[in-house]
């Protein structure tokens, strides 16, 4: 059921309201632009996306209805634009697609607390094109393969292979990150006081 600040900017929006568009981009422009960031390659890449979303989503709120939320609306319309994005730029990676004997397990990803944000997201950006898509659309945006598969045009196993590929990856970095962490921390243990006498 949408809210009253919901159907306000819904309405202004459609009569082409500067303060309804305003209310939408400050409500809901970080979200339109963090899913950009995210299927993209860098910063200006994701503000370009994410203008040219910004405006659709202006000029099409005819085809708004009220049987979802504005922002599950908004969210679809911005993962399926940067779907079409990547497709159209043709960045496919050649990768192999054979199975991995890789077992990694879904609660495997959530072992990074204390890693900066950033240094995840830089990670997640670090990844080759495909699996960068597969894992957002599965892990991040919560999407079944079956329906990845249908919007990257592939196998769903191909799906799933890009997904253990991107997983592998990112448990290697987190890896990473903490050994250095680890090392730096022993590094800076091993320093003589010279605070004492």
């Amino acid at each position: 059921m949408l809210t009253e600040k919901e159907t306000e900017i819904i309405e202004g929006c459609r009569k082409g309201d500067k303060e309804s568009q305003k209310s939408l981009y400050l409500t809901y422009g970080p979200l339109i632009k963090g899913i950009c960031v995210r299927y993209t390659d860098d910063l200006q890449e994701g503000e370009d996306l994410f203008h040219d979303i910004f405006i659709f989503i202006l000029t099409h709120f005819e085809h708004f209805n009220s049987i979802t939320t504005l922002g599950g609306w908004i969210r679809t319309i911005t993962i399926n634009k940067c779907i079409d994005y990547l497709r159209h730029k043709k960045l496919k990676d050649a990768i192999p697609m054979s199975s991995l004997d890789y077992d990694f397990n879904d609660a495997g990803l959530h072992d990074y607390d204390g890693i900066p944000m950033s240094e995840l997201q830089a990670f997640i950006q670090q990844l080759p094109i495909n699996q960068r898509t597969a894992f957002n659309l599965y892990v991040i945006d919560d999407i079944r393969q079956e329906e990845i598969a249908n919007r990257m045009q592939m196998t769903q196993n191909n799906v799933s292979t890009l997904i253990s590929r991107a997983r592998a990856t990112l448990r290697k970095r987190i890896d990473e990150y903490w050994d250095q962490e680890e090392k730096n921390e022993q590094k800076y243990e091993k320093q003589p006081d010279r605070g004492t006498p």
